[in-house]
């Protein structure tokens, strides 16, 4: 008897299970939701900027030869003089090239390059530490990358204001209708994080043949180009 009563039992159960899934379907297709986007934006001025400076070896028509050693020191020097701290340079690249490799004479046409990555809390102060060094040594400057030290904190607080502004619109299009936002259904983030951004190089001519005496005047008053931080989220509010 037992075995009938769960065999009527799990027949039962097989009826009935489809028809609750339904129903649970059709009740979730009569929630009422309304779909926003909410969009925060924001620009700040990096506070972290690092450039590559390449020194080279060069010789004059009389045979001296400014070597490597003596370049570096110069822009150690420089550097140290403006106030910043020696751990903010670093070596990037050693190579060279050589123009006699097929002569059978003694390898003095060598010429080492030597590339530094400087690392600068602005743009202000490079004009007088280049102005230091042997502008004929200088092969080429470059901003290799800039980023600020809250990079991450900021992205989190605009992420916080776009959720802030999704919620304003949906509230904003819902009152003309005489509705209330309800809970959350449904939260998408829309990634838009800076990436520090990689130039070519270039060079500027009054940097390259300013005097040791001009420096005073080289620090230049202009800021460098802000970072623009966006955050963007896509929430879905049930309608009360």
């Amino acid at each position: 008897m037992k075995k009938l009563s769960a065999f009527i039992f799990a027949i039962l159960l097989m009826y009935v299970t489809p028809i609750l899934r339904a129903q649970d379907k059709s009740s979730g297709n009569n929630l009422r939701t309304i779909s926003v986007s909410g969009l925060a934006e924001k620009e700040i001025q990096p506070d972290i900027i690092y450039f590559t400076i390449s020194l080279k070896e060069y010789q004059l028509k009389t045979g001296s030869k400014f070597e490597m050693n003596e370049l570096e020191n110069q822009l150690v020097t420089a550097v140290e003089k403006a106030g910043i701290e020696k751990e903010s340079l670093t070596v990037e690249n050693v190579y060279g090239y050589n123009y006699s490799w097929n002569k059978k004479t003694e390898n003095k046409d060598f010429m080492a390059r030597k590339q530094f990555q400087l690392k600068l809390p602005d743009a202000k102060k490079l004009n007088v530490i280049l102005s230091k060094i042997d502008p004929k040594a200088i092969e080429y400057v470059r901003v290799s990358q800039y980023t600020h030290s809250r990079l991450q904190e900021l992205n989190q607080e605009l992420q916080v204001e776009a959720v802030k502004n999704a919620k304003e619109k949906a509230e904003a299009l819902l009152k003309p209708l005489n509705e209330k936002v309800g809970k959350v259904m449904e939260v998408n983030e829309n990634q838009q994080n800076f990436q520090p951004i990689y130039y070519k190089s270039y060079q500027n001519n009054r940097m390259m043949s300013a005097s040791a005496d001009e420096s005073a005047s080289m620090e230049s008053d202009l800021d460098f180009k802000n970072i623009k931080l966006k955050a963007e989220v896509h929430i879905v509010f049930l309608i009360q």
